[in-house]
């Protein structure tokens, strides 16, 4: 095979210019922190204990964020106006190679819900009811014994979103997708033969930059309803967590668990004015385009994802609130102009910027798909020569024909991953054999460190 043939050239190659790190998928834009003096202090302090193990306190608190919506759910609304309530529901999506504290970061809040009990008169067995890496019947069954609503685990949404689109075996089988675009606003569903009111749902998952590519071929409208965090990785972990206040954190959730009500009859906190005039004068900002040159009506998931943003921010003011009134010994508490400024600053400065990043690598080309491919093939193989039938069948298995090929090595060509050597003949005549040289860091020729 072509990838056998003794190499004739020298092992030390100049002149290269430096490895491109995002073609091969280690790096990617430095993003904001998670701004966490938006929280209040007992919350704040618990993060800044507890993340010590895990080195960053972007996972985490994301997490948490989605622990305090879960134990509202459905049965907490939020009311802009007499006819718009959103519900406590939030999808995360937690983006980040293996072993990065996504998972260990969804289960030290999964700690915390499963102290905190359901109201004695609802039935429930928890608050909320947790489900992990199941499918929509799965999470239509948990809903049957939940007053609130359910949070779903995945540790592949890459996968999720997949079987999201996917038709049953059976022809009277629905695909999920409708199902689950309900779930987001607790709106009414059809699951199966059965029609669902108040199909409430909420999602926390695992997203690996690998899977970006097949998420951004996905469906739009589901990927657009995520809030994603992508951070870089944190500093050293230490054990250190000794100070977290667990039972003070458990005290806060069940008391805004408390106040929740049946997601058919839920517990409604209204926005006051000043909240309300605050979010108006706030929506042209919250709909500005994705580039400043280009039209409202912009394509692409990344327009779409903006374009829900009026509604997420809604809930995490409310969020915001909640947390704030927990503190107090008030009854309860509007949200307000300052929950909605917070509320805004979350999601213009850190979400916002964490979602175009994932869009902005998600939504690649064929060509540039297939040359990340083979740029993380070239790393494993570790050779120094390569042709272009080694592109099309080894490194992409035949997904692309000669044409495709070649464009995929012009790619690579463009940014020094491989440089073309001159065409050699065959003792045996017929075409001359055209072969490209391989960057020495990726054919194990220079030091990982060089360049």
């Amino acid at each position: 095979m072509p990838l056998s043939e003794p190499d004739t050239l020298p092992a030390s190659i100049a002149d290269w210019p430096p490895l491109d790190r995002a073609l091969l998928g280690e790096t990617h834009p430095a993003l904001p922190t998670f701004p966490l003096h938006l929280f209040p202090t007992p919350w704040r302090a618990w993060v800044e204990a507890s993340s010590r193990l895990f080195g960053s306190a972007d996972y985490l608190t994301h997490c948490l964020l989605g622990g305090v919506a879960a134990v509202g759910g459905a049965g907490l609304r939020i009311e802009v106006a007499a006819h718009w309530r959103e519900p406590l529901l939030l999808w995360q999506a937690l983006v980040g190679g293996p072993s990065s504290g996504k998972s260990a970061s969804f289960a030290r809040v999964r700690a915390l819900l499963a102290a905190v009990t359901p109201h004695a008169e609802s039935g429930d067995r928890a608050a909320p009811t947790v489900v992990f890496d199941g499918g929509l019947e799965r999470v239509d069954t948990a809903l049957l014994g939940s007053s609130r609503g359910v949070l779903l685990w995945r540790e592949n949404l890459a996968d999720w979103m997949a079987e999201a689109n996917a038709r049953g075996r059976r022809q009277d089988r629905r695909p999920a997708r409708p199902a689950w675009l309900a779930g987001w606003s607790a709106g009414s569903s059809l699951v199966g033969p059965r029609p669902r009111d108040d199909f409430a749902v909420g999602i926390a998952g695992a997203l690996s930059p690998e899977r970006l590519a097949a998420w951004g071929e996905g469906d739009r409208a589901l990927a657009s309803r995520f809030l994603y965090v992508w951070p870089q990785r944190g500093a050293a972990p230490s054990l250190a967590d000794g100070e977290a206040d667990d039972s003070g954190l458990v005290a806060l959730l069940q008391k805004i668990a408390s106040l929740a009500g049946h997601r058919e009859t839920p517990c409604v906190v209204p926005f006051d004015e000043d909240a309300a005039r605050r979010l108006e004068a706030l929506m042209p900002a919250l709909q500005r385009p994705v580039d400043e040159r280009e039209e409202p009506g912009a394509e692409g998931v990344a327009a779409e994802w903006i374009g829900r943003g009026v509604p997420t921010l809604v809930r995490l003011a409310g969020l915001l609130s909640l947390m704030e009134w927990s503190l107090s010994k008030a009854e309860w508490s509007p949200v307000r102009a300052t929950h909605v400024e917070a509320a805004y600053e979350l999601w213009s400065g850190y979400y916002r910027p964490h979602a175009l990043a994932v869009f902005d690598r998600s939504e690649v080309g064929a060509c540039e798909h297939a040359a990340r491919r083979v740029a993380r093939w070239l790393r494993r193989v570790r050779v120094s020569q390569i042709s272009r039938e080694d592109v099309r069948r080894e490194a992409l298995c035949q997904s692309v024909d000669v044409e495709g090929a070649e464009e995929v090595l012009a790619r690579l060509e463009a940014v020094g991953l491989v440089r073309q050597l001159p065409p050699a003949g065959s003792s045996r005549g017929g075409p001359r054999r055209r072969r490209w040289l391989v960057h020495p860091q990726l054919a194990g020729r220079a030091s990982e460190g060089g360049s």
